[in-house]
């Protein structure tokens, strides 16, 4: 009598999908604790306080808008030394502002490491000039500005990009 062998496969199947998900979630778990999550800086404070204050911050910052304009000086950035300024000019008679109080953070957009904070060394015609940045990555850069002049007060971002030349 020859016995009808069949082999049956499912519990293979379950016991390999079970290590799968597994491995799968312990993967996910090592990137996560790699890659933590960067909190914004585009307000330069606190999440918490951003979070209690969001709408007075958008409103000062929409105010602050409607009256003055931040002119950057810089297209791009090199790889090393750059020079940077910026201007701050009253939308309304055109004229520069020469007493703006102006916090700069240089930052990359996917981390918090390479952070730079500055404030202007001097300020020549409304022109507020910067100590020079070393750039030592190329790619994608943030130039973030918290600025107050007479109770108004406004937080700008620009792009820039860092090339080799």
């Amino acid at each position: 009598m020859k016995k009808n062998q069949e082999t049956n496969y499912w519990p293979h199947a379950i016991l390999g999908i079970i290590i799968t998900v597994v491995i799968a979630g312990a993967y996910s778990i090592n990137i996560a604790v790699h890659n933590p999550v960067q909190e914004s800086t585009y307000f330069m404070q606190k999440y918490q306080s951003v979070e209690d204050n969001a709408y007075e911050l958008e409103k000062q910052k929409d105010k602050f808008d409607k009256k003055y304009e931040i002119l950057y000086s810089i297209k791009k950035f090199r790889i090393g030394k750059n020079d940077f300024s910026l201007m701050v000019v009253d939308k309304a008679t055109k004229e520069p502002v020469n007493n703006a109080k102006i916090t700069l953070l240089l930052t990359r957009p996917e981390t918090n490491e390479l952070n730079k904070k500055a404030k202007p060394v001097s300020v020549k015609g409304g022109n507020y000039i910067f100590a020079s940045f070393d750039i030592t990555r190329l790619g994608r850069w943030k130039i973030l500005t918290k600025t107050k002049i007479e109770g108004y007060e406004g937080y700008n971002s620009y792009d820039i990009n860092a090339t080799r030349k």
